[in-house]
């Protein structure tokens, strides 16, 4: 039987937490009962632990944690290639690996937000700019997926749907994805104002991402389910007619859940 089956279910905890990080393991073993003490444990249940072999704990430790990287580089692929033999990979994924959980679409934003409060820190270089960029990009992806399980709008003005998110970049960040993964150096990515509409259908499925045109960013952005269709055109210096053309082709295409117009047509793109 495993040592994990044979524990109540704050030992389990604990033993996940050492697995986690193996220097606990070794504060463990010098001082079961101090460390009892600082972790809030039951010291039954600490001694227990401390007779575990340290090398064996070491070892499922160390293969923990690399399964848990490899889940971190595979949630943020572009980040993850960025960070690749650099001196801040371990500092900066010591945040995500300390989760305890990494199967749900909220631990994963869990982490990329962590990841972004992380990179905020670190000395700027071209390298670590595109960096905070690309964690911001790939965050993004968990957060439209968190949304997407959250129940549409109310019929009314113009709003996002949930599970899709607004984000404006200073670089082609999709593409600089792409080429990231490719190996491009960073010197030769591309720049230039970008925006962008990401849109998650479902918590588990994949976030499509589309390119937009500054205008219709704008037109999107300031649909906040308070201004208008009308209000909405003044916003972005539109005339009423084109706006609500625009609007209606959002809501055609899933990214609004409400269009005011002359009060017909409201909530899902189905309706009518």
């Amino acid at each position: 039987m495993s040592m994990e089956g044979t524990l109540p279910a704050g030992g389990q905890g604990l033993l996940a937490r050492l697995l986690i990080d193996a220097s606990l393991a070794e504060d463990l073993r010098a001082d079961p009962e101090g460390f009892a003490r600082l972790h809030g444990a039951d010291p039954e249940l600490v001694r227990r632990l401390a007779a575990v072999p340290l090398p064996g704990l070491q070892l499922t430790a160390s293969i923990t944690a690399s399964k848990r990287k490899a889940l971190v580089t595979a949630s943020f692929p572009g980040s993850s290639a960025l960070l690749r033999d650099t001196a801040e990979e371990d500092a900066l994924l010591r945040s995500a690996l300390e989760r305890r959980t990494l199967s749900r679409p909220e631990d994963s934003l869990a982490v990329g937000r962590a990841l972004v409060t992380a990179a905020a820190e670190l000395p700027s270089t071209a390298r670590v700019r595109l960096l905070r960029q690309m964690l911001a990009f790939e965050t993004l992806w968990y957060e439209a997926r968190v949304g997407a399980g959250e129940p549409d709008p109310p019929a009314g003005p113009p709003a996002l749907r949930p599970g899709v998110v607004l984000a404006t970049f200073d670089r082609p960040i999709a593409e600089i994805q792409r080429l990231v993964l490719a190996v491009r150096p960073v010197g030769e990515l591309p720049e230039g104002t970008t925006h962008y509409l990401l849109h998650a259908a479902t918590g588990s499925g994949p976030v499509r991402t589309y390119r937009l045109p500054s205008r219709l960013a704008e037109v999107l952005a300031a649909c906040d389910g308070v201004r208008t269709t009308r209000a909405v055109a003044y916003r972005v210096g539109l005339d009423a007619d084109t706006a609500e053309r625009s609007l209606r082709g959002m809501v055609a295409k899933g990214f609004l859940g409400g269009i005011d117009g002359d009060g017909s047509e409201y909530g899902r793109p189905d309706a009518r």
